[in-house]
């Protein structure tokens, strides 16, 4: 029996996807919920805003070392029992640092936080590749995908509305109890999820996956991880990541410096970018599941995106030409997510999707870390129109990423 096989109907399969994108809402929530503090983090703890750089550093790095040994528990143990924990250290430890009583243990809740975090994309991903049906996979992406933009995008604005109306602490021990909340009402619900850890099926099932005689047997453990293949989507991942993130922190700063064009035009701009690119999730999710050619969609994405950043770097577009420009780039970046996530899904051997996820996941965090380095210093030494060419380059290196062989064996 395939992993892949529907579990219900459409029904369940929407009851499981919206099971899975509630705790994908919490946990991209949860990673955008100190930045709108910082301001009142500074002045309560007495401390520099490269520190508080840094305490976003240690919770990204942490996200990204810890995802590849909970990829293998996910596989070894199952992802609801893994899914639950992390709930709980995540929300726990982000409802703690309300009660901080320092800047170094905010930093350390802070790891704890982003450990409980990390177990949602090799256990999500687990879940959805076996009980949702394989004809919907590709929209249950995308509707994960989106989840997780909502919940980066709904972040600043309500820890900034608590904030204002009681104070940063209130706004952190509230945010935490909301995700125990959340937690137990999904636990309840726990029983219509399938994943698909080995230790789960029936002998007969893993007998069937066997590699007929004289086949190789599919890699695992280090091998796995340390296969070309996963390799190249490894730096799929880390190259789509330091795209946006490149985007989303720095070009504001670099058309404001390029075309002397104003903030609000500016931020306009990055909003229409954002806005879009949530909605070409959707888009993509009906591509994916209407093609199986997810390498041509996501080339073509692309080869038009790099054009679009070069054009948006060289010329002063003025401000209709420059929206619709960021719209399309935000359209094109959303079209590519569920495209990743299903050519992922089927280079993954069965019985590895939470490993598989969880490695190439940790790209993604990876890229969130190391993006601001080069970008920045291109805006310090006065080459903002390097930050567009670099994202560009940067898209052009996912292209090549893309029209490698992908099967893992």
């Amino acid at each position: 029996m395939d992993a892949s096989v529907a579990v219900g109907n459409t029904r369940q399969d929407m009851k499981i996807l919206g099971l899975i994108s509630t705790g994908h809402f919490m946990s991209h929530f949860y990673f955008m919920a100190l930045p709108p503090l910082f301001p009142f983090l500074r002045d309560s703890f007495g401390v520099s805003y490269t520190e508080l750089g840094v305490l976003m550093s240690a919770i990204y790095g942490t996200s990204t070392i810890t995802q590849i040994p909970i990829g293998f528990m996910v596989d070894r143990f199952g992802a609801r029992v893994i899914l639950t924990l992390g709930l709980v250290i995540m929300a726990v430890g982000v409802g703690l640092m309300g009660l901080a009583p320092s800047f170094w243990v905010l930093v350390a809740l802070g790891v704890c936080a982003a450990t409980g975090n990390s177990v949602f994309h090799p256990c999500d991903y687990a879940i959805l590749n076996s009980s949702i049906g394989p004809a919907r996979m590709g929209r249950a992406f995308s509707a994960h995908n989106f989840s997780g933009q909502l919940g980066t995008a709904v972040a600043p604005a309500v820890m900034t509305a608590l904030t204002v109306w009681f104070n940063w602490k209130v706004a952190l021990i509230t945010a935490g109890l909301l995700g125990l909340i959340v937690m137990l009402a999904l636990t309840t619900q726990w029983s219509g999820l399938r994943d698909d850890a080995l230790p789960r099926k029936k002998k007969e099932e893993k007998d069937e996956s066997a590699p007929a005689p004289g086949q190789p047997a599919a890699k695992s453990g280090l091998a796995l991880l340390f296969s070309r293949q996963l390799v190249i989507f490894f730096m799929f991942f880390l190259m789509l990541s330091m795209t946006s993130q490149g985007m989303q922190s720095f070009s504001v700063a670099a058309l404001i410096n390029i075309h002397g064009i104003s903030v609000p035009t500016a931020s306009i701009a990055l909003s229409a970018y954002l806005f879009t690119m949530a909605f070409g999730v959707l888009l993509g999710g009906e591509l994916a599941d209407r093609t199986q050619r997810h390498d041509v969609v996501a080339g073509i994405v692309f080869v038009l995106s790099a054009i679009l950043t070069t054009l948006i770097a060289a010329v002063d577009l003025g401000f209709a030409l420059l929206i619709a420009a960021m719209i399309a780039l935000g359209l094109g970046q959303g079209i590519i997510r569920p495209a990743r996530d299903m050519m992922l899904r089927s280079a993954a051997p069965k019985g590895t999707t939470g490993t598989v996820f969880g490695y190439v996941s940790s790209g993604i965090t990876a890229g969130s870390a190391l993006a601001p380095i080069p970008f920045g210093y291109l805006i310090d030494h006065g080459h903002p129109a390097w930050v567009f060419y670099l994202i560009a380059i940067f898209m052009v290196v996912s292209l090549l990423t893309v029209a490698t062989p992908r099967k893992i064996e």
